[in-house]
């Protein structure tokens, strides 16, 4: 059990109205359905996701992700209590919309509809494809250092040797190209 609906008739009544639009809309919610249920068979976010969050979450609710959907379509969930509560989905206007009414919303989980898990989290995950909450490797905690903290100066030579080794006026176009 790591996904819940937070106001399960107004979001399936949503989904209803979209999937009967067809189109752009209905692929929108076969996308959602398909976060949501990878959602509930987990929880947490595998790489996969998380490459669909949008830029920035929204500050106006608490722990807020955004999955960027098809043509504009968003997905708005926030996490509480370690599961994921899905709260809205809709166009941007729309979720900029709702967002705004709904500005610092603290989701009752018990008034929630369940996801039911397909599958067991542990035959989806791999450790390599979680993106939340493991330890990441060395290099990705220093990920703003700059590049020559970790190579030696011998080896960026040999990397960009053709830079290094020409003096800078002779560089022109005609020969990068």
């Amino acid at each position: 059990m790591a996904a819940i609906v937070y106001d399960p008739v107004q979001f399936h009544k949503k989904m209803n109205k979209m999937r009967k639009a067809g189109g752009r809309a209905g692929i929108a919610v076969r996308q959602a359905e398909a976060v949501i249920q990878e959602l509930a068979d987990s929880d947490q976010m595998d790489q996969r996701l998380c490459s669909k969050l949008t830029q920035y979450g929204d500050a106006r609710i608490q722990n807020c992700f955004k999955f960027n959907l098809v043509s504009g379509y968003r997905l708005v969930l926030t996490k509480k209590e370690g599961l994921f509560v899905i709260l809205f989905l809709g166009t941007h206007n729309e979720t900029d919309h709702w967002i705004r009414n709904n500005a610092g919303i603290r989701p009752d989980l018990a008034a929630g509809e369940v996801v039911p898990a397909l599958e067991p989290a542990a035959e989806r995950l791999s450790e390599s494809s979680i993106c939340e909450n493991h330890e990441k490797p060395d290099f990705m905690h220093d990920i703003d250092k700059p590049l020559h903290e970790f190579i030696d100066q011998k080896t960026l030579q040999e990397i960009f040797r053709g830079i290094c080794n020409q003096p800078r006026k002779s560089l022109n176009l005609e020969q990068c190209l």
